[in-house]
């Protein structure tokens, strides 16, 4: 397998984890259940649009955010193996997720339920922008040598975006297919995926703690 395609799944599987289509279609059906089909239909579409916006704008703004703040990779990597841990965690343990027993059901929210909470927090949240961030400055490092640091940054970065938008595209099918979906598997059979994607999730978080604490073992005290 070429290096660059094998980087590529290396990043589509996080990714694909983290947006969770199993997770995230029962509180699509439930937050969604009054609204008739062509408005699902358009609450999808701009749940799928804004999460793809804000995805992008957080791989290309978020390191040079992490600089300006003086943190180091291995902090951040720490850090978000530890937030993701803990969401995981959350999601195996507590029954349901929070946003889909406290979010009302009304159809005039139309405009909004699109935005928040689907798109963001629910879709684009703080387990999907950490793990793209980690992702970015995980595996540029296979390219530093070839194109040097910068570029090898804006490359993956663009495997990144390529990645997420592929991961959207494909929750947006499960959006727009939901009720045939759950029809064919059952509700029952996409709370087992769903536990399964998390509890993976949770092995991915404990492996970014650890790279994260060998990369400080390993770096000279200035």
């Amino acid at each position: 397998m070429p290096p660059i395609l094998h980087d590529f799944l290396l990043i589509f599987v996080p990714l694909f984890v983290v947006v969770d289509p199993a997770g995230t279609i029962p509180i699509f059906l439930a937050l969604t259940a009054s609204h008739t089909d062509e408005q699902r239909r358009r609450i999808a579409m701009r749940a799928a649009g804004v999460a793809s916006v804000t995805g992008i704008l957080f791989v290309v703004l978020g390191q040079a955010i992490l600089s300006f703040l003086g943190l180091r990779f291995e902090d951040f990597q720490i850090a978000g193996g530890i937030l993701l841990v803990v969401l995981a965690i959350m999601d195996l343990l507590v029954p349901g997720k929070a946003i889909k027993q406290n979010t009302p059901l009304d159809p005039e929210s139309l405009e909004s339920v699109g935005i928040v909470p689907l798109a963001v927090p629910l879709i684009v949240g703080p387990a999907t922008m950490t793990t793209s961030l980690l992702l970015v400055n995980t595996y540029s490092k296979n390219y530093v040598k070839d194109l040097g640091a910068s570029r090898a940054v804006a490359f993956v970065s663009v495997l990144v975006c390529i990645a997420f938008l592929l991961n959207i595209l494909m929750l947006l099918l499960a959006m727009l297919y939901s009720h045939r979906l759950v029809a064919i598997v059952g509700r029952n059979t996409m709370a087992v995926v769903n536990k399964i994607v998390m509890i993976l999730l949770a092995a991915i978080a404990v492996s970014l703690i650890r790279q994260g604490i060998q990369g400080i073992m390993s770096t000279p005290i200035p």
